[in-house]
This record gives C-alpha cells, structure tokens and sequence, in this order.
C-alpha cells in the first residue's frame, strides 16, 4: 500500500514532535439518548491535558490538547451520553509499546510514497 506523500510529515510524525499529555479522563458512556439508539456501551476518551508553565513561578495550568471529541457511538454514531462514571488516568513512566518493538516481536513494512 502506497500513502500519498503529501502526508508523509503526517504519516512519519514521532512521539518528539508531538505535545504529550500528562493524564486523560475516561469516560463510560452510553447510546442511549433517542428511541433508534444501538445500546452500545463503553469507554471513551473525554479529554486529554498536558501541563504548562511553572507551579514555581505561579503560571501553571492545564491546557486541552487535541483529540476526537465528538461523543459519537462507535456502533451507529449517534449522540452519546457520558455517565458520571469517569476516571482519570496520568502518564505512566513505563512507555514501552503494548505490542512489543518494531522487528523484535514484529515486522514493519517501509513507508512508500506515490
């Protein structure tokens, strides 16, 4: 498969270059809001922050990061209701990929471009 290279600094982005988040909120949520509602039920993704500026220094906070934040069922994609089961999650110091490493545990095809 061949991507279209006008996304390649897109397709090839690293953790580096990238603002990492410091915790996220998981929410339970529900598709249940209208009579034609699937059921669905399950965990979403409510927001995601990264911290800035220095406590020390009286300029700490957190700021909202990018993500999909629709609230759209997976199943059928009509609205979600967010129950107030919510959980927050922080970034563990233990970042090893959950499926191994690249040529180790699997193999990865090069990029192509067209």
């Amino acid at each position: 498969m061949s991507f279209p290279k006008k996304f390649r600094p897109l397709l090839e982005t690293e953790l580096s270059d990238l603002d990492r988040p410091d915790y996220a909120w998981l929410t339970y949520a529900v598709c249940a809001v209208t009579p034609q509602a699937c059921g669905w039920a399950g965990w979403i993704l409510e927001s995601i922050f990264r911290h800035v500026g220095q406590p020390e220094a009286g300029t700490a906070k957190d700021e909202l990061l990018p993500g999909d934040y629709r609230y759209k069922c997976p199943r059928c994609g009509r609205q979600l209701f967010r129950t107030a089961a919510t959980l927050r999650f922080d970034r563990s110091s233990d970042q090893r990929h959950p499926h191994g490493e690249p040529g180790i545990d699997y193999k990865e095809k090069p990029m192509e471009y067209e």
